[in-house]
């Protein structure tokens, strides 16, 4: 008896603890999205959810807005066959990472350029004061985003590029030298260039004013070390 009490039950007690804390670890896991302790295990825990197969992780980066809120935290670019993969991750309990988003596109082939727009937020001409009849057709509102770009052509060396939000009502190429905006660029990792952020007026219809936004368009173009256009990206073409 005494062997029991004083030998094999605080073991017990000890491993019935053990898996007490284990489960509600595993179950705080699953209420937390499933998070994981990095980036790239977030990502390829996406590919699987979603039965796809496992991408090849080109670059990833934190985003920083100047304006605006969202709740993205990061951003990862993968290789996925002739096509390429962007993914939005938020972090969670300050060190663990979970896909809120994850898009695919399209094979893209021998494209040598290819660009996407993550980290979207929306924000109002901070000169706009508050009024009980506001209306938001009243003001000017933008959207930022991050823009990234994939050139596959080792030899670039600088990007040049322009972001413009189009209404469907609208010819891109009419309203893009009246808004299209730059971006400056700055290489990653892999081939992945990411930009600063960039604020685009958003377009009112002008059927409603009230019914505003679009398409964000990227145009972004690649130059070797001698100043040679090696690619080109013109999303109006498409």
């Amino acid at each position: 008896m005494s062997r029991f009490r004083f030998y094999i039950l605080p073991r017990l007690l000890l491993a019935l603890s053990v898996l007490a804390l284990a489960a509600g670890l595993w179950v705080l896991w699953l209420s937390l999205g499933q998070p994981m302790p990095t980036a790239a295990l977030a990502c390829r825990q996406a590919e699987t959810a979603r039965f796809l197969a496992p991408g090849q992780l080109l670059a990833t980066g934190e985003v920083h807005l100047d304006e605006g809120y969202t709740e993205q935290d990061a951003w990862a670019v993968l290789r996925r066959g002739e096509g390429y993969a962007l993914a939005e991750l938020e972090r969670t309990a300050g060190f663990l990472w979970t896909v809120d988003w994850l898009w695919s596109s399209d094979p893209v082939g021998s494209a040598p350029l290819f660009t996407f727009a993550t980290a979207r937020s929306t924000w109002w001409d901070p000169g706009e004061v508050w009024r009980d009849d506001y209306d938001i057709g009243d003001t000017d509102t933008y959207v930022q985003t991050v823009p990234l770009a994939v050139c596959d052509d080792p030899a670039a060396v600088r990007l040049e590029g322009e972001l413009l939000v189009a209404g469907g009502w609208e010819d891109p190429q009419a309203v893009y030298a009246e808004r299209a905006v730059p971006i400056i660029w700055s290489p990653a990792e892999n081939g992945v260039w990411v930009g600063e952020p960039v604020s685009a007026l958003m377009p009112h219809s002008p059927d409603d004013p009230t019914v505003l936004g679009g398409s964000i368009l990227i145009w972004c173009r690649a130059y070797d070390a001698g100043g040679n256009l090696i690619a080109s990206c013109d999303p109006s073409a498409r």
